[in-house]
């Protein structure tokens, strides 16, 4: 496998979460030397760092969402919890020796390309500025929480706090606690609410499909097969990645085997929740057009005293709590558990690639970029978990590792040629966006139902529109000529 040259090229990375980190370790692993890690938080991890709120997990299963060249033998459930992932990142970089890579407290505001010297200028917030060779965004598309602009939301004397930044220090117990949004953070949280809290009031736009996570231990036994046993993690972790992968023929609206999917998940709502709320719980829309989302807790709550859905839309706050559209509600504490900006990407960054011409600029109608790495007019800038690329049934690492490959091999084919700029040309990102358009409109997310996949007019910026086997085919190696080598 090639690796760099002696002089490889400077290079920041923009976060030091699972992509950054990802991207990190390979660059040293493949002679890159001359990287340094920008990240705003105090630490690594990410959304895993800053995502602490009570219960909180990742829905694909823990030997899938984990680096396929760092293995972790020592998984104590199927589904980890944040503390045992975030262990796991931060194991990934002190084994590593990424960490001496790393600046933390730094936040980027800015980055300017030079075309003279083919060379970005990252400002950060604290005045300082850097300036590197290649610039590769690992910021994501969950990092923003979206916060919902109540009028007279500073009036309001209680508590309020976005899932993702979770105030830790005011205890729940015996307060009257109302939670905006019923989305997957939401769906893992409010059971632990509900224990806590003396009135729990749920805040409804439209209910989620809810399926069984069927989480367990991992036995001794099997640690012990999966760490000694010739081949047995490899299979294991394949398997699951089958698993997940079939699980994609789910997402055909007017399918057989959706239409069986739904009918599965319906029964469970009838077991789980009181017949009175059978209505309010069961979603209008064909499984999987939003993220289906795993509990075994979440719809159990319905059925306990001092629970109480409501299915209206949330006007404003007031000094004693919540007002919906028909009731006012005096509660102490309210949490919003209401997503993330997950369509603006690289905000509140400015990138300014050729011409002066930021990428908000570029962007104004939709991103456009090849494989949701690379766009026209902003050379020697890739992008980790760009557009197109996040996933609704299988782990976003195996996508991640795969555009980790695809750029490293980018940035050495520009070294190999003795080039100091690298390009997407854009007929080449107008080929692939034509055909990402066509893909998209006939999805299962296309449908009549509004979700964190698409923009507010209805386009699809955030999900590739296939399996991951689809996509890893595609950038198992690039196409040279969908680049221009410069410099």
């Amino acid at each position: 496998m090639p690796e760099a040259k002696s002089d490889s090229p400077r290079i920041i990375i923009i976060g030091a979460g699972m992509s950054g980190i990802c991207m990190g370790i390979q660059l040293l692993r493949r002679g890159f030397r001359s990287i340094e890690l920008l990240e705003s938080s105090d630490d690594v991890g990410g959304t895993w760092l800053v995502n602490r709120y009570p219960n909180a997990g990742c829905d694909i299963p823990s030997w899938l969402y984990s680096f396929s060249f760092a293995a972790n033998y020592d998984w104590t459930h199927k589904y980890a919890r944040q503390p045992e992932i975030l262990d796991y990142f931060r194991n990934c970089v002190s084994d590593s020796g990424l960490r001496e890579h790393i600046s933390f407290g730094v936040t980027v505001s800015r980055a300017v390309y030079d075309e003279s010297n083919h060379t970005w200028t990252v400002d950060c917030e604290n005045g300082e500025s850097r300036e590197c060779d290649v610039l590769v965004s690992a910021v994501g598309q969950l990092n923003r929480p979206r916060i919902p602009r109540f009028e007279n939301a500073d009036r309001f004397n209680g508590t309020t706090f976005h899932s993702a930044r979770w105030n830790h220090d005011v205890d729940l117990t015996g307060k009257r606690v109302a939670v905006i949004g019923t989305g997957a953070s939401a769906i893992q949280f409010v059971p632990e609410v509900a224990r806590r809290a003396e009135r729990l009031y749920l805040f409804q736009r439209s209910p989620p499909w809810v399926d069984y996570v069927r989480n367990f231990a991992y036995p001794n036994w099997a640690k012990w097969i999966l760490r000694n046993v010739p081949g047995a993690a490899i299979a294991y972790r394949s398997s699951i990645f089958l698993e997940c992968e079939l699980g994609f023929l789910f997402f055909r609206e007017g399918s057989i085997a959706n239409r069986l999917y739904a009918r599965k998940m319906r029964q469970h709502l009838r077991q789980q929740v009181p017949e009175e709320l059978l209505e309010l719980l069961t979603p209008d829309y064909a499984p999987g057009c939003k993220r289906i989302l795993k509990s075994d807790e979440y719809l159990s709550i319905f059925s306990q005293p001092g629970v109480e859905l409501i299915a209206e839309h949330v006007r404003d706050l007031d000094a004693e709590g919540v007002v919906s559209d028909t009731r006012r509600i005096p509660v102490d504490v309210v949490i919003y558990g209401t997503g993330f900006e997950a369509t603006s990407f690289l905000q509140p960054m400015t990138i300014m690639g050729r011409n002066n011409q930021s990428l908000q600029e570029a962007w104004s109608d939709r991103p456009k970029t090849l494989l949701g790495m690379a766009t026209p007019g902003f050379p020697n800038l890739f992008m980790l978990y760009g557009p197109n690329t996040n996933l609704g049934h299988n782990s976003i690492i195996a996508m991640v590792e795969s555009q980790v490959s695809y750029i490293i091999s980018c940035l050495i084919h520009m070294q190999g040629g003795s080039h100091r700029e690298v390009e997407v040309r854009e007929d080449a990102v107008e080929r692939f966006d034509h055909e990402l358009q066509k893909r998209l409109s006939s999805s299962i997310w296309a449908g009549d139902c509004s979700s964190w996949y698409k923009s507010a007019d209805g386009t699809i910026p955030n999900n590739w529109w296939g399996v991951v086997v689809s996509y890893l085919q595609r950038t198992r190696r690039p196409d040279y000529s969908h680049f221009e080598f410069n410099g």
